[in-house]
């Protein structure tokens, strides 16, 4: 997505999906098309619906240079045309918002979201929202938080909770480690309570059915970092991207013959 004149985009997602990614966009500027042209920024879609009746998008990008960014089922094997055609594929489960943030990133988008412990910090709060963490708990803010200062540790399995965490989190918002630890368990409750299981299993696994599998607060919150930090553009940079779009580009292919995406995004 450029800066200079009007930003355009295409999309071709489920209905759902594309009025939320219309949305998004449309407050940033960015048109939004059905179709892909001279000047289109980039096209977004679901590869069931790319590679059936809108195949013919793909080859207009293939054509034009645009970017093709494909949202992919997790058991699906690409390999052969639709790697070939696909500079990014993300794969789900995923959220849409943090997608478009990473797509407008790569494409050489300003960084105005606080670097990497801020670029934590918002895709945390993304993912509270999808376990339906309620955003007037204290527990959003101090899971959020957490997840930020995670990311500036090197090495944040390794971090006591009652010892380290919740005090400098008690320090930032006025309040006491057993506060942070007591809030912070409503808010995992209420995720248990109101999230869905589907939901739950995506960041929990399968131990996640009843109160039994309810995860610890430290579980939690790992869970959740671990989450966003497959989407952070500073882990696999633009350098990388780039590297590899023009390697698409130039149809450099593996020695079985199938192009491959080596950045997939969980």
């Amino acid at each position: 997505m450029k800066e200079q004149g009007e930003r355009r985009a295409c999309l071709l997602l489920r209905p759902a999906d594309q009025q939320r990614a219309e949305a998004y966009l449309s407050a940033r500027g960015v048109a939004v098309s059905d179709r892909v042209e001279a000047g289109t920024g980039f096209l977004l879609a679901e590869d069931g619906l790319l590679f059936g009746a809108g195949r013919a998008l793909a080859d207009r990008c293939q054509a034009l240079g645009v970017p093709l960014f494909l949202l992919a089922e997790r058991e699906e094997i690409l390999c052969g045309e639709a790697v070939s055609q696909a500079v990014f594929v993300f794969y789900k489960p995923l959220v849409l918002e943090l997608v478009l943030r990473r797509v407008g990133l790569l494409l050489g988008e300003e960084d105005r979201e606080g670097g990497r412990r801020g670029w934590f910090t918002l895709q945390a709060q993304c993912s509270l929202d999808a376990l339906n963490v309620p955003r007037h708990l204290l527990a959003f803010r101090y899971f959020s938080d957490g997840v930020g200062l995670l990311s500036e540790m090197a090495y944040p399995s390794r971090i006591k909770l009652m010892q380290q965490l919740y005090p400098t989190l008690s320090q930032r918002h006025n309040s006491s480690p057993v506060m942070v630890d007591r809030a912070m368990r409503h808010g995992v409750e209420s995720c248990w309570r109101l999230a869905g299981k589907a939901v739950q299993r995506q960041y929990f696994g399968y131990s996640a059915q009843d109160k039994q599998g309810m995860p610890t607060n430290g579980e939690f919150l790992f869970a959740v970092y671990e989450h966003v930090k497959t989407l952070l553009p500073y882990d696999r940079g633009q350098d990388a991207f780039l590297r590899e779009l023009r390697r698409i580009n130039a149809r450099e292919q593996a020695a079985d013959g199938c192009q491959t995406v080596r950045d997939l995004v969980y």
